[in-house]
């Protein structure tokens, strides 16, 4: 079994130079970092990214949401869809190089998104979370049911904590996304290294 892989998302609300200090304390720690702000435009998007070049944040680390040409521009190393996004066979000619990931919340949204040709599916939300108040989590049975479709990468999201990783794992993802509890401690770097930890134990 290969260390499963930790994906980070940036929340709404912070300021750029916020998510570029903050991710250059955790880039070496994690396997990509989402860079998810769905009231910016593309500028400010492209700026944070080249602030985050300049501090020595390698642009692979980087998937930026809903926006290709931002991820081409900077060579981040992919883009990540949702339901309102520009499908994937309209990428895949025009930005051949990014990995592009795809938002599911079912097995027949990921049944779509493996017939699209999508790189990875990012499913959830798995547990309750204050990210999506009101809503009940999905659980591990719809992780499970997705992964018997297919042998596509899935990353789960929503209410993971170290505690939850090995359930999740288990259960069939090959990694896990993470955004409240890394951006509301005082110790970004601590939290990754829980996750981190937690993820080794389960690699014989």
């Amino acid at each position: 079994m290969i260390v499963p892989w930790l994906h980070i998302v940036t929340p709404e609300g912070l300021s750029g130079n916020d998510i570029v200090q903050t991710v250059k304390i955790i880039a070496h720690k994690v396997d990509a970092v989402h860079l998810r702000q769905k009231q910016w435009s593309a500028r400010q998007m492209w700026s944070v990214l080249e602030e985050a070049r300049l501090e020595g944040i390698p642009m692979h680390k980087w998937i930026v949401n809903d926006r290709a040409d931002v991820a081409a521009s900077c060579g981040a190393r992919g883009v990540h869809l949702a339901y309102h996004s520009v499908p994937i066979h309209a990428i895949r000619p025009v930005y051949p190089q990014l990995t592009v990931g795809v938002s599911v919340h079912s097995p027949m949204e990921l049944t779509s998104c493996v017939m699209g040709g999508a790189d990875y599916a990012l499913y959830g939300h798995i547990y309750e979370t204050a990210c999506k108040p009101g809503l009940a989590g999905r659980g591990l049975q719809g992780l499970m049911s997705c992964r018997q479709l297919s042998a596509i990468p899935i990353i789960a999201i929503g209410g993971i904590t170290p505690e939850r990783v090995s359930s999740v794992i288990q259960a069939g993802a090959s990694g896990v996304a993470v955004m409240s509890p890394i951006w509301e401690t005082s110790s970004p770097l601590n939290m990754v290294l829980r996750y981190r930890d937690a993820m080794h134990a389960l690699v014989p």
